[in-house]
């Protein structure tokens, strides 16, 4: 049985966190390392769906990122993921108004209690900033700067208050990410 190293690159919309962990990967695998890179069940969602707008959407999501970035515990040495059901958190907390109702509270504290659950699960977590803090609307993503910078703040503050070890990118040239995070891993 394979000890799988679980690996998230996290950050807001339009902070290079897909295209560094398909690098990452690509690395990996060049080196002949049992690799595999998990894409955000987001865009999947949206390419069916479209723009989740309800607490059920975001809590779906979580849930299929959840079990694809456990599908491969145990057989892949890498698995990389460009996002993390923790992300989730953030867009389903953002739904939410000022006032909360009981059902509410329940799926949030659901939604948190997984998220803490599986946090030991991970071997490393990275942290990217923004690259780009213009609108942008892909068809996948559907952002402007504002909601770009909230996120932003809400990820690195969750970091910080449920004191989850990560590594936080942004001193580390964009070039130079893809090389630094290997270093990291192996």
């Amino acid at each position: 049985m394979v000890k799988s190293k679980l690996i998230s690159i996290m950050g807001a919309p339009s902070s290079g966190k897909s295209t560094l962990a398909s690098s990452v990967h690509t690395e990996l695998k060049k080196m002949g390392k049992n690799s595999v890179f998990i894409g955000e069940s987001a865009s999947d969602f949206i390419s069916e769906y479209g723009i989740p707008n309800t607490p059920i959407d975001q809590l779906v999501i979580f849930y299929k990122q959840l079990n694809k970035e456990r599908m491969y515990l145990d057989s892949k040495d890498f698995i990389i993921c460009d996002s993390s059901g923790i992300l989730n958190y953030f867009y389903f907390r953002g739904l939410f108004g000022n006032t909360l109702s009981n059902k509410d509270i329940a799926i949030i504290n659901h939604m948190q209690k997984e998220i803490l659950k599986t946090i030991n699960q991970w071997s490393h977590i990275f942290y990217c900033p923004p690259i780009n803090n213009n609108n942008i609307d892909d068809g996948i993503r559907y952002h402007n700067s504002e909601e770009i910078s909230r996120l932003d703040r809400c990820i690195k503050s969750y970091l910080e208050v449920e004191n989850i070890k990560h590594e936080d990118l942004s001193k580390i040239e964009l070039d130079k990410r893809t090389e630094y995070l290997i270093s990291k891993i192996l």
